[in-house]
């Protein structure tokens, strides 16, 4: 290579590393999902198999059981999976705000919204929880193709919840102090990063920092510790075994089971069990 040609060459390697500095420099989302990604590099660990002793019985035999509870917490709802024919979503109102959310999810965005208040003398504001089938398709209008198809949003199950502070919403968010947080943290309130920054290619959508998803402890935690989407979670718990994760004093196994025949733990605190939107359900008991 001539010493004219070295020159060149060495300019537009130059130029390509200004302009990726200069990107990342502006672009508030990539800076912080770089950040927060080598950050979990650090701390990620996917819980393992473990041996639990179980017994078998029916979905139908376990409702009168009242250690465990049944709830929509676990459902994955994408255009692959979209919400089956007839589903009526479980609601309520979120502390006589007007806000409707899933049930499940009620108490945990309360503890969610005081943190943020208590951090940071902020308010944290809904901008959309629960919307109807009506509802959905009229955003569709108003977005076109950003928008989820009817059935395709996890609005309409009450389990997606936009939030905002003041000044700071939509992508602007994340440019905020609790937004960050809220990105950073929300896994321990039972909350997930719904579309996360770099997985596009999993969940079909682009990063949204203001959409949060509840799915619930233990399940939040470890997806949000080791950067993983609800479609890679699911797919992670392979049908029929329990997979052990420790966490705020508690041993959890959870398993992703299918058929009229469920696994049970012989010997369990509480135990929560939610349909997975797949054909099976997502089982998360407390064990001793």
């Amino acid at each position: 290579m001539s010493g004219k040609r070295r020159l060149i060459a060495i300019f537009i390697l130059l130029a390509a590393i200004t302009a990726a500095a200069a990107a990342f420099a502006f672009n508030a989302p990539l800076r912080f999902a770089v950040i927060d990604r080598l950050t979990r590099l650090g701390t990620a660990k996917l819980p393992e198999k473990i041996d639990v002793p179980t017994y078998e019985t029916s979905v139908e035999d376990l409702i009168s059981d009242p250690r465990i509870s049944f709830d929509q917490s676990m459902m994955l709802i994408n255009t692959d999976h979209p919400l089956p024919e007839g589903f009526i979503a479980d609601a309520a109102e979120y502390k006589e705000t007007g806000v409707i959310m899933n049930p499940c999810a009620v108490e945990s965005f309360g503890k969610l919204s005081e943190e943020i208040g208590e951090r940071f003398g902020e308010k944290l504001y809904v901008s959309s929880a629960f919307r109807s089938a009506k509802e959905q398709l009229e955003i569709i209008g108003e977005e076109g193709e950003t928008a989820q198809q009817v059935g395709a949003s996890e609005h309409q199950a009450g389990l997606g919840i936009d939030v905002y502070v003041m000044y700071f919403a939509g992508t602007g968010f994340i440019k905020s102090a609790p937004g960050k947080w809220i990105n950073t943290n929300c896994g321990d309130y039972g909350f997930i990063i719904r579309y996360p920054y770099f997985k596009r290619s999993e969940t079909g959508i682009p990063y949204e920092p203001w959409h949060i998803r509840y799915v619930g402890l233990p399940h939040s935690e470890i997806i949000m510790r080791n950067a993983m989407t609800l479609e890679g979670y699911i797919d992670f718990l392979d049908g029929g075994g329990y997979y052990g994760w420790q966490s705020g004093g508690k041993n959890w196994a959870v398993s992703r089971q299918s058929g009229g025949v469920l696994k049970i733990p012989e010997s369990f605190i509480s135990g929560k069990i939610s349909p997975d939107n797949t054909g099976g359900y997502i089982l998360t008991f407390e064990i001793a």
